[in-house]
Parts: C-alpha cells; sequence; structure tokens
C-alpha cells in the first residue's frame, strides 16, 4: 500500500487552524524572526546565545503544532508547550547529529544527500514526540521511512517552497506561510507515522543454509 500525502489538500486543511489561532500565530512568528534577526550581529557569543534560544523556540512550535494537529488546545506560550532541559538536550543533539550525517551524504554527492534528508527528515520529530535521545530518534526516522525517502524528500521540499514563498513576499507573507506551512509538515508526520504503524517495513528474514549432514567414516578393523 502506497502512502499519499496531498499538500494543495492539507493546506486547505491547515487553514481553519491558523485562523483560529492567528493572534498567537503571529505573535510566535514575530518572536521567531526577531530572535533570528538579534542573531546576525558580529558578537559570537551573543549570536551563540541566540542560536540556542532559537532552537528552544523550535521545540515550542514543534510541540504546538502537534498539540494542534492532536485536537488540544494551542498554547504556543504557555509552561506546558516548553520542552524540559532533556527533551531540548534530545532535539538539539538529534538535530546537531542528523546534519552531519546528511552533510557527509552532501560532501560525496549532492544526490546521496537529498536522499538521506528525506530518511532523516522526522528525526526532530520523532525526538520531541517520543521522548528519546538522538541514536533511536535517528534509527527509528531511518527505519520507518524505508522505501520511501525520496517521496518523503519530494513532499518535504515543496512543503519547504511553499514556506519560502512567504520570504521572498517582502516577509510579510512569511506570517502566513510559515505557520500554515508548520502544520503542514507536522500533518505531514502524523500522517506517516500512521501509515507506517498500519503497514509496518516488512522484517527481512533471513534463511538459514540446511545443515549437511556429518559424514559417517565407518572403521574397519
Amino acid at each position: 500500500m502506497n502512502f499519499t500525502f496531498k499538500i494543495g489538500q492539507k493546506i486547505k486543511e491547515a487553514w481553519p487552524l491558523y485562523k483560529a489561532n492567528l493572534g498567537q500565530f503571529l505573535l510566535l512568528v514575530l518572536v521567531t524572526l526577531g530572535v533570528s534577526f538579534l542573531g546576525q550581529g558580529d558578537n559570537d557569543f551573543w549570536s551563540a546565545l541566540l542560536t540556542l534560544v532559537s532552537i528552544f523556540i523550535s521545540c515550542i512550535w514543534i510541540r504546538s503544532i502537534l498539540n494542534l494537529i492532536d485536537g488540544k488546545s494551542f498554547n504556543p506560550f504557555s509552561k506546558e508547550s516548553f520542552p524540559s532541559l532533556k527533551q531540548y538536550w534530545y532535539f538539539l543533539s538529534t538535530g546537531f547529529l542528523s546534519m552531519i550525517i546528511m552533510g557527509v551524504g552532501f560532501v560525496f554527492l549532492i544526490v546521496p544527500g537529498l536522499y538521506l534528508s528525506g530518511r532523516l527528515a522526522f528525526v526532530t520529530y520523532l525526538a520531541l514526540d517520543k521522548n528519546q535521545n538522538a541514536i533511536l530518534s535517528i534509527k527509528e526516522s531511518w527505519n520507518m521511512t524505508k522505501g520511501c525517502g525520496w517521496k518523503i524528500f519530494g513532499k518535504a521540499f515543496v512543503i519547504g517552497l511553499f514556506v519560502m514563498a512567504g520570504f521572498v513576499a517582502l516577509g510579510i507573507g512569511s506570517f502566513i506561510t510559515y505557520p500554515v506551512g508548520f502544520i503542514v509538515f507536522g500533518m505531514f508526520y502524523r500522517g506517516f507515522s500512521k501509515f507506517r504503524q498500519e503497514n509496518p517495513v516488512p522484517v527481512e528474514v533471513k534463511k538459514e543454509e540446511p545443515k549437511k549432514e556429518a559424514e559417517v567414516i565407518e572403521v574397519r578393523g
């Protein structure tokens, strides 16, 4: 059974969720862009600190969006949406390790890097959603995306283009495309996870070679 995910349709489904929480989405985008802008200074320490803050905000985005998709309330500025120190470390280390793996792929050739980005597209979501470390998240993403690496890369790439379209439109459109893109990708993660639960990857069973019957040597006196 093939996994289907129509991005145009999902954007339409995401739109009511966006409008229902418009104020909080606009404020969260404003905070995100503000931290990113302030981190572009010449002070290395300040830039590194704001990078860590930006990663923290990314955790809030993912946790809040998944709650919204799951039918829960969208409260990005509540304590419940903030990751614990352990969750933050899982997210940070998972993202860093996956970037190294994908970077190695890009060093050799562009194609392996693109393929790896598809196989590892869900690692940070798994780290936060399942509260697990980098090794487990990367291993699970690799296993669940088996046979779908290029398809996942293609869908993620189109979602990324949709998000970037908002920044091209004088940056104002980002207040729409950024949160809607986040919602759509969250739907993508949830949809693919459900698909994989219902259609698990077949486990390859190694066939054991038949044991050769031991030769009986008759010793005559």
